[in-house]
């Protein structure tokens, strides 16, 4: 949690006015998710990505793939917990992916975290800070709403985030790009959504 050159005058300007403020490492967001939910296992390292893709303001940068969204510096902070035997990985048979675990030292170590975020406030992106409860409280509610689900709900998702008012896809993608994706959403998937809604024997997929 050592601070940027960059953040560093934010967390004074913060302990001035006595708010106890931090910046957290991605490695840190990880353990946050796997403790949160009663420290239920995160079920594939998609779920790391796209749960933090989904926050209201992300705290990690992201890139486009072609099936999901991608942060390279969380990809490295998951695969550092597990190598530092703070995260165990677990092959799930039944589900065709990983079970990512707290180990008892990576429990420590979250539990204590959760307990310095809960009495500060936490930068999230640039300029953002947030009290660190409500922090926890939106991980917990992403992890109940999002972890599980397979990679064909994943990008169901996000393709139905195209048409709405909370487009979080303008984050990484410009206005060019939005309008050619909206095109092909309405042009495709909606009409294709609508067909099989009918029952209609048109249907072009």
């Amino acid at each position: 949690m050592t601070p940027v050159s960059g953040d560093r005058w934010k967390l004074e300007v913060m302990k001035g006015i006595g708010l106890p403020a931090m910046r957290l490492k991605p490695r840190e967001w990880a353990l946050l998710l796997l403790y949160a939910d009663g420290q239920s296992p995160v079920r594939g390292e998609e779920c790391f990505h796209m749960t933090f893709f989904m926050m209201q303001v992300p705290p990690v940068s992201f890139k486009p793939l072609f099936l999901s969204f991608f942060s390279p510096e969380l990809h490295s902070a998951i695969r550092e917990l597990v190598e530092e035997g703070l995260v165990k990985a677990v092959a799930d048979e039944s589900a065709g992916t990983e079970l990512y675990k707290l180990t008892e030292r990576g429990l420590a170590e979250a539990a204590k975290l959760v307990e310095e975020v809960k009495h500060s406030w936490v930068f999230v992106g640039s300029v953002l800070a947030r009290e660190g409860s409500k922090v926890l409280g939106e991980l917990d509610a992403l992890k109940k709403t999002y972890n599980g689900k397979d990679l064909a709900e994943w990008v169901d998702i996000l393709i139905k985030k195209i048409d709405s008012q909370e487009n979080i896809l303008e984050r990484v993608f410009d206005g060019d790009e939005i309008s050619y994706l909206k095109k092909i959403y309405k042009q495709y998937y909606k009409a294709r959504h609508t067909a099989q809604v009918l029952g209609s024997p048109k249907s072009r997929f």
